[in-house]
C-alpha cells in the first residue's frame, strides 16, 4: 500500500542539519526581551529588542546607572526594563516619598518619569526578582 511504502521512505530520510548563525549563538548568552512601553525613551524604544544577561553569582552587584530587567512580584512577576536608581542601604526623596532600601532592595526608574510605571508605584525590587543587566539592542543594533 501507498502509505506503508511512504512510512519506509520517510523513515530513511534523515533530519537536515542546520548550521548556527551568528544571531543564534548571541542569544544563547542570555534572554532576548522586546520593549513594550515608552518608559525608556529616548534610549530604548518600543519595538527594540534587547539581550538580557542573567546575573550569575560571579557577577559583581548591580550598579547605580545600570538598566536592568525585574520581575517585581508587586506587577505580578511581569517582566519591566528600568534603570537601577536606588542602592541597598540607601535613603532616597523624590518630590513626596521617600524610600529606606533594606540589604537587598534596589529602587528601579524609568528614564521617562512622566510615563514610566516602576518603583514609585511597585515599591522597591529586591535582587532576587531582578533578571539580569540589558547589555546589548539586537535590533535596532546598537551596544547600551
Amino acid at each position: 500500500m501507498w502509505w506503508r511504502r511512504s512510512a519506509k521512505c520517510s523513515r530513511k530520510l534523515k533530519p537536515r542539519r542546520r548550521s548556527k548563525s551568528p544571531l543564534l549563538r548571541c542569544v544563547s548568552l542570555g534572554r532576548l526581551m522586546r520593549i513594550h512601553g515608552s518608559s525608556m525613551l529616548p534610549l530604548l524604544r518600543p519595538g527594540d529588542l534587547v539581550l538580557v544577561k542573567d546575573w550569575t553569582p560571579q557577577d559583581a552587584t548591580p550598579t547605580r546607572g545600570e538598566i536592568v530587567a525585574a520581575r517585581p512580584m508587586s506587577f505580578g512577576g511581569r517582566a519591566i526594563v528600568k534603570r537601577i536608581a536606588g542602592l541597598p542601604h540607601e535613603h532616597l526623596n523624590h518630590q513626596t516619598q521617600t524610600w529606606h532600601l533594606s540589604s537587598d532592595q534596589y529602587l528601579l526608574l524609568g528614564d521617562a518619569l512622566d510615563d514610566s510605571l516602576d518603583s514609585r508605584t511597585l515599591g522597591p525590587v529586591t535582587r532576587a526578582e531582578l533578571i539580569g543587566r540589558v547589555w546589548f539592542r539586537l535590533w535596532p543594533p546598537t551596544m547600551l
